[in-house]
């Protein structure tokens, strides 16, 4: 009967103190050329590792090792920066069994494929027969390819509420213009979320009241935070209020090329079964202007 071993750490860099080359976390630790889709708000993060995997006795010598990465999005490449290990320290030299790690993460903003792109470049050496120390650079690039889908489904609605006399002057000819903004959002993702806050960032001719679960009204309880299975949906709303007349002639109203007034971004911000943060910001809504 076999002896239990102790359990060994998962990093790659005690690979070498194991007795036995099966290595049974190896798949779990490879990215996959493909592996899946990921959310739209949410930021990709993963671990890249780099292995000298020589055999024992090798005569030869690996140094100067770089790692580089770059996101490459539907519509722009972002070089990304990479987060050292706390425990890894700067040497020249990499030595048989060695690992160097590498965090990268990048926050998604658009739908489409995505490719993460991983260059290593380092120099190797060896002595020849003559005991001649020769020397070469090398490099290779791996490509690992994933889909970014939408996690929340944002429609939006505006509507309009008869203009109002502003003040309490009968006489004054000054009338304010008022909106409801409603939203429906829907889970799209495969687990449930948490809606954490939802806001309304007014262009500054206007203001925005929230008419939501994180507004405190007289005499009644404050509700929790949605919680939204997949397929779930939600009604959100705010109430928007044009400025006054001497606000509106500093600041006039914005509009599109074809006339209709903009009135601001919403902004979404959920968390996910396992607390990843998400967040979403919508284009410019806008409304027909009043005649």
């Amino acid at each position: 009967m076999e002896v239990p071993r102790d359990p060994h750490p998962m990093s790659l860099k005690d690979h070498n103190h194991l007795e036995t080359n099966d290595f049974i976390f190896s798949p779990l630790l490879t990215l996959p050329p493909t592996f899946g889709a990921a959310y739209v708000g949410e930021t990709f993060s993963c671990s890249l590792c780099a292995n000298n995997e020589l055999p024992h006795g090798s005569n030869l010598r690996i140094s100067a090792v770089q790692m580089t990465a770059e996101m490459q999005a539907p519509t722009q490449t972002v070089p990304l920066d990479l987060t050292a290990g706390g425990e890894e320290k700067d040497k020249s030299d990499f030595d048989i069994g060695e690992s160097i790690q590498r965090t990268v993460r990048f926050d998604l903003q658009s739908e489409g494929n995505h490719v993460l792109a991983v260059s290593v470049s380092y120099t190797e050496a060896w002595q020849n027969d003559g005991n001649e120390l020769r020397s070469r650079f090398r490099t290779f690039r791996k490509l690992y390819q994933f889909n970014a889908v939408p996690c929340l489904s944002v429609r939006t609605k505006v509507s309009s509420f008869p203009q109002q006399r502003q003040g309490n002057d009968k006489n004054s000819d000054a009338k304010q213009s008022a909106f409801a903004m409603e939203a429906q959002l829907e889970n799209m993702a495969d687990g449930p979320i948490t809606l954490e806050k939802i806001d309304f960032s007014p262009k500054q001719s206007f203001s925005a009241t929230s008419v939501n679960w994180d507004t405190s009204w007289p005499d009644i309880q404050r509700v929790d935070c949605p919680f939204l299975m997949p397929r779930d949906v939600t009604q959100v709303a705010f109430l928007i209020r044009q400025g006054s007349e001497d606000q509106r002639s500093r600041t006039p109203i914005e509009t599109t090329k074809d006339g209709r007034m903009i009135l601001g971004q919403l902004t979404i911000r959920w968390r996910t079964a396992m607390g990843d943060p998400g967040f979403l910001t919508t284009g410019w809504l806008t409304t027909r202007k009043r005649p």
